[in-house]
This record gives structure tokens, C-alpha cells and sequence, in this order.
């Protein structure tokens, strides 16, 4: 709140004209309130992230003079077109009797949102997992070197301490038992991980990089309660993990992230945005309550401390001057409020940071009528000079 008020001081000293024009408007606290402020959180809302625009790929393979490791057989590095530099990285390999161009897609699909993505083979399609994990570590000592090499478009461009494992099936379980022995890994993603159930060893997966599994609710090659849900429960409650099981998959729909207008492409996104570009504004699309109206999910499970999409700014609701009545509501709804409060803005919310009505409080009780939105879970907000009041309620 201090930081908001600050903020706005601010504001009324480099455009005290404008100010006494817009006075206290509910865009500007909108604006300038937030999680670390709006203007600066933009893109992490569920509706922006959905409707992204892809940038133009590029890509390097080993006869352009990208390093052939020795752990592994072929290897695609896939990149923005006009990369400016500090691009955070992620490496794939492909599962059993598979090879890179299953993992491509996901490949193409960051890098055409802004990360830098490497898929290599394995010197045998009959690798096992430890094998692939190896791979993978290969694979991170070639983007070190890459971003060394002088007549690579990629030259110092590359955060080489900001590098992703992943994998898909055996690739998947391969990429945990990496994390398992280089620490400086920043993050797992597993797709349907394999890794052979009887004699895995939580000891294996012991590692502190953050996890996300995606797999499918309908997987015969490697059933969640086999595979996905004990990578799950091995790796340690310490280390911030999420589980995302695709409603309707197999073994293989999760190798597509654009599946279902992309939903497991977006949540992959903000945990790469989370853990290796450091930005907590996609923290809020990997909350339980934004998880709980993806409807992609047929389940999850995280251990992840996220604060909730909805709760746009840290201030705290004082019940003494807002009641609304009742939560939940069928869409219809009261609210009472305070005679001094009788004139503030407000704004009603959904659960993706879109604007469905707004407003102003003209009486100290006011009814509203959003029965035509959809059921979900909605923010009502209002403001009144430095002050903002919030309060998340459930249409059912």
C-alpha cells in the first residue's frame, strides 16, 4: 500500500495538470496497484499469455558449426529471429525408440516465445534414461560453448546460468535423474515421465530444481499412478513442483503444446517465465485458482506457493466497509458499503484480468445482476482517492 501511494505521488508530481483532469479514476489504481503493478505484469495474465504472438524462428544445426557432444547423436538449436541476447535456455531429448522431432514442436513452440530451445538425440534410440540424462547435461555443455563461439549468431547471447532440462517419456525421467546430479539445473520439464517404477529410488530424483510434469489422464505407456504421480511424490516437498495432467491424453497429446487453444503450453510458459527468467508475475496463471478453471485439467497437484490471479494488489478488504451478499451467488449479488464510500469507482473482474462491468457505487446499497457471465470465480474492486478495496467472490 505504501509503495501504491508512493506511486501515486509520484504521478501527481510529473502530471499534476493531467491529475486534477482524471482526479481519482479506478484505471489508475489499476494501473499502478498489483502484483508489482499492473504496467509492469501485462503480459501474465491467462487471456494475454493465450493470445501471443509468435516470433520468428531461427534455427543452427551441427554442419552450421554447432558443437556435436559426444553424449549425444544430432542436435537442433532453435532461436527469435534478431535475438537481442540474455536468452534463457532449455534443452529436450526424445523418449525410447524416438528421436527429435517428437520433441520439436515444444522446441519451436518456446522459442517462438522468446527462449532459446535445444533438442538432441541419443546415440541410440534404445538409450535408457540415464543415457538420455547424460545427453542432456551434453547438451547444456554445447549452448556454453555456443555462446562462446565467434561466428555464432548466438555469441554472448546466452544466459548460461538460466538453463531448463526436459524430456519426454524415458527423455522425461532422464531429465529428473539429471537435476539429480547437477545442481545448477533451473528447472525440470518432464513430459510423461518414464523412469522404470520398481527400482526407482527417491534418492535418484533428490534434487532441487522445480518440477513441472505434463502428462495425460489416459496414459497406457506410462500410467500416472506408475510413473508421473511417484516422480511427483519422490521428488522432495522442498522443491517446488506442479503436475499437470492433460484431461482426455495419452502418451502422446502432450508432446503438442498447442493442444486444447494451448493451455499446457501456457503453463509450461509461465514456469519457465517463473524459474528461469525470474519474473513472479506468471506465479499468479500457476496458482491453485487459476489451475481449478483451466479446463484442460482433468488433475493436478503442486506444492508451488502462488498468490492467487485474482488478487490483484496486497491490500486487504475491510468488511466493516464492504459486505457483498451472498458468495456464492447464481450471478446475483448486493453490496453495502459505507455512506463516506458512497461515489467510488469499481470494477468487476474475471478470474483471466478482463473487465466485465464498471462503475460507480451511487448508494450505500447497490445490486448487481452478471448472470449472463460465465460461472467462475470473479474480483470486485473499487477506490476512492489513495484508498482500494478488493473482494474475490464465486459465480456458481
Amino acid at each position: 500500500m505504501m509503495k501504491m501511494r508512493m506511486s501515486l505521488l509520484m504521478i501527481n508530481f510529473l502530471s499534476r495538470e493531467d491529475m486534477k483532469h482524471i482526479k481519482t479514476t479506478f484505471l489508475v489504481f489499476f494501473v499502478l496497484t498489483t502484483q508489482r503493478a499492473f504496467n509492469q505484469c501485462d503480459s501474465s495474465t491467462v487471456e494475454i499469455v493465450t493470445n501471443y504472438v509468435p516470433l520468428l524462428l531461427d534455427s543452427l544445426i551441427e554442419s552450421e558449426g554447432l558443437r556435436n557432444g559426444p553424449d549425444y547423436n544430432g542436435a537442433t538449436l532453435f532461436f527469435p529471429q534478431n535475438a537481442e541476447g540474455n536468452l534463457k535456455s532449455l534443452v529436450l531429448v526424445p523418449g525410447f525408440q524416438s528421436y527429435q522431432n517428437s520433441v520439436k514442436p515444444w522446441a519451436r513452440y518456446l522459442a517462438s516465445r522468446g527462449f532459446l530451445c535445444m533438442t538432441v538425440g541419443t546415440n541410440s534410440i534404445y538409450e535408457s534414461p540415464n543415457a538420455r540424462a547424460n545427453a542432456l547435461l551434453d547438451g547444456m555443455e554445447s549452448l556454453r560453448q555456443e555462446n562462446t563461439r565467434l561466428s555464432s549468431p548466438l555469441y554472448q547471447k546466452i544466459d548460461i546460468e538460466n538453463i531448463a532440462l526436459g524430456g519426454w517419456s524415458m527423455g522425461g525421467g532422464g531429465a529428473q535423474l539429471a537435476a539429480g546430479i547437477d545442481s545448477s539445473i533451473n528447472a525440470v520439464f518432464a513430459i510423461c515421465p518414464w523412469l522404470n517404477p520398481i527400482t526407482l529410488s527417491p534418492s535418484e530424483i533428490n534434487h532441487t530444481s522445480p518440477l513441472l510434469i505434463i502428462s495425460g489422464q489416459f496414459d497406457l505407456v506410462s500410467p500416472n499412478v506408475q510413473h508421473s504421480d511417484i516422480h511427483y511424490n519422490y521428488t522432495p516437498e522442498s522443491t517446488d513442483k506442479l503436475h499437470f495432467e492433460i484431461s482426455g491424453g495419452d502418451h502422446y497429446i502432450p508432446l503438442s503444446p498447442s493442444f486444447n487453444n494451448g493451455d499446457a503450453g501456457n503453463v509450461v510458459y509461465a514456469w519457465l517465465k517463473l524459474f528461469l527468467s525470474n519474473d513472479d508475475c506468471y506465479c499468479g496463471i500457476l496458482s491453485a485458482d487459476s489451475l481449478d478453471q483451466n479446463m484442460t485439467a482433468s488433475n493436478y497437484q503442486t506444492n508451488l506457493n502462488c498468490p492467487n490471479i485474482l488478487d490483484l494488489d496486497k491490500s486487504k478488504p475491510s468488511l466493516s466497509s464492504l459486505i457483498l451478499s451472498p458468495n456464492p451467488n447464481d450471478g446475483y449479488f448486493s453490496l453495502e458499503i459505507v455512506q463516506e464510500s458512497i461515489g467510488s469507482s469499481y470494477q468487476i473482474i474475471d478470474y483471466q484480468g478482463r473487465i466485465i462491468e464498471n462503475g460507480t457505487i451511487m448508494a450505500s446499497s447497490q445490486d448487481f445482476d452478471i448472470s449472463d457471465k460465465p460461472k467462475g470465480l470473479y474480483v470486485i474492486r473499487f477506490s476512492q482517492e489513495e484508498d482500494i478495496e478488493s473482494f474475490k467472490f464465486a459465480v456458481q
